[in-house]
């Protein structure tokens, strides 16, 4: 599992990358499309090597959200460094601001916990907020309406979540 756990970390030094970088788009750009491409692919390693027997350690389940976290905080700090732009922080952070709570109240109720797992409406959110945080340091003064649709489509995620939290609870 290790090859897929290295996909999954290799976000944080993306991230501190991508903060350094800012104001250099082509450079941003890139290193958050291969922070996409890492995320993209650290399942599908999971997957294909738990096909092959290899399961241990078994923490991708903890370790790519919160790693997505990371990366998020770490890109939106230092776009407020740059632009102190906290409605754009806002709007493409809005799916951790509400999904972290509404995770912690899952894991806190549920004691028998079944894994929820990302699906369609989660990955299209996790794409808009990637396409949202390369525009708002790629090129801060176009960052408005990606931003907008990025929390669109995290709300969006979030509410479906929480209907899939409301039906697990009552099973």
């Amino acid at each position: 599992m290790w090859p897929a756990h290295v996909l999954t970390l290799i976000r944080l030094p993306l991230a501190i990358a991508i903060a350094l970088a800012y104001g250099r788009p082509e450079l941003v750009v890139t290193l958050i499309v291969a922070a996409a491409a890492s995320d993209a692919a650290d399942g599908n390693v999971a997957r294909w090597l738990k096909r092959r027997g290899k399961t241990t350690p078994d923490i991708g389940g903890w370790l790519d959200p919160l790693v997505d976290k990371i990366f998020v905080v770490i890109v939106l700090a230092a776009i407020v460094w740059h632009t102190h732009d906290v409605v754009v922080i806002a709007l493409i952070g809005a799916r951790e601001l509400l999904l972290v709570p509404l995770l912690a109240i899952y894991l806190a109720v549920r004691k028998d916990r079944p894994r929820l797992q990302a699906d369609w409406i989660g990955k299209v959110a996790t794409i808009a907020q990637f396409l949202a945080l390369a525009v708002a340091v790629a090129r801060p003064e176009w960052a408005l309406w990606p931003a907008v649709v990025a929390a669109g489509c995290g709300l969006a995620a979030v509410v479906h979540y929480a209907v899939r939290f409301k039906r697990a609870s009552h099973q």
